[in-house]
């Protein structure tokens, strides 16, 4: 546990009740956030304003989503009542609510943790690059599965996930083909396995599908990303304009794909699925040794350090 405290800025209540929609992926971190820096909730502006002074620094979930907005430099009498602490903000979809780019100005927040960081270039065009820190999705270190990788004998490609708005166009596409086994499982619209039983199920894939959608506003690198590998199956991942920051490479870790060599690469896949299992252990590998839930919590505990001297 770090030496430091931290005020964490977050709706209680939505963390308990598992609101999250990246179930392998936020309620852990939330809870290494609360454990390593022996954080002070602020669930509202009463208790950011009560416990400001007691903390090191701050940390908010996404305002507006899982935490409130807050006032951070409260004035009374006209006259500035705290300077800004070192601080740092979750935005994870920078094509909605876009007034979260006004709100990290305004609170003179020193950095934003950006889940998807060329969209949020893209779309928080006025934030200066060294305020952002590419923080990714991760996974924590006991659901990345440790057998061996083998071929469970799936006929055909999943895909699984939310499917209703702009944002699954290419997702929908894809479910189109009769190679690919769609599930309606996911995080939001059909929420029907536990967390662990989604776990359980995603160790039978031997490959499964992370896409979205490829237009401009979108392109996200989304928790599929990061959770198919980690449970031994092969990703086919959609194009996006963070992969090559992240790690993932096609052939080599995965198999990046668009509309135009999507079908190629299923059915060269299918005609002999054994040959990816090296391709399938490197992908879990990456997600081990770059994107797991300590490796995450390192960098950015020693990010803390070095700004908090």
């Amino acid at each position: 546990m770090s030496n430091f405290v931290a005020g964490l800025v977050l709706d209680y209540d939505f963390h308990k009740d598992g609101r999250w929609v990246a179930p392998t992926c936020t309620p852990r971190l939330v809870d290494e956030l609360i454990k390593r820096f022996n954080c002070v909730l602020m669930t509202k502006q009463a208790e950011f304003d009560r416990y400001y002074k007691e903390v090191d620094f701050l940390i908010s979930m996404e305002p507006g989503w899982a935490s409130p907005v807050l006032d951070y430099r409260r004035r009374f009498c006209g006259i500035p009542t705290r300077s800004p602490k070192l601080s740092y903000v979750f935005f994870s979809d920078p094509h909605r609510e876009k007034w979260r780019e006004t709100y990290f100005f305004r609170n003179k927040i020193s950095f934003v943790l950006a889940f998807y960081y060329k969209p949020l270039l893209y779309h928080f065009n006025r934030i200066p690059r060294d305020r952002i820190i590419h923080f990714p999705w991760c996974i924590p270190e006991d659901y990345i599965s440790t057998g061996p990788i083998v071929y469970h004998g799936s006929e055909r490609i999943a895909c699984y996930g939310a499917s209703r708005g702009e944002a699954y166009h290419l997702r929908n596409w894809c479910r189109t083909f009769d190679f690919v086994d769609s599930k309606s499982y996911s995080g939001v619209e059909n929420r029907v396995l536990s967390d662990e039983e989604f776990l359980s199920w995603l160790k039978t894939l031997d490959a499964a599908i992370a896409a979205g959608s490829d237009s401009p506003d979108y392109r996200l690198t989304i928790p599929k990303y990061f959770e198919i590998p980690a449970s031994g199956a092969l990703l086919f991942a959609q194009e996006t304009d963070d992969l090559d920051r992240l790690g993932f490479l096609d052939m080599v870790n995965c198999v990046v794909f668009n509309r135009k060599n999507f079908t190629k690469k299923a059915r060269d896949y299918l005609a002999d699925p054994e040959i990816c299992l090296r391709i399938r252990d490197r992908g879990r590998d990456l997600i081990r040794t770059r994107h797991s839930l300590s490796v995450r919590m390192d960098m950015f505990e020693q990010h803390v350090l070095e700004h908090l001297k």
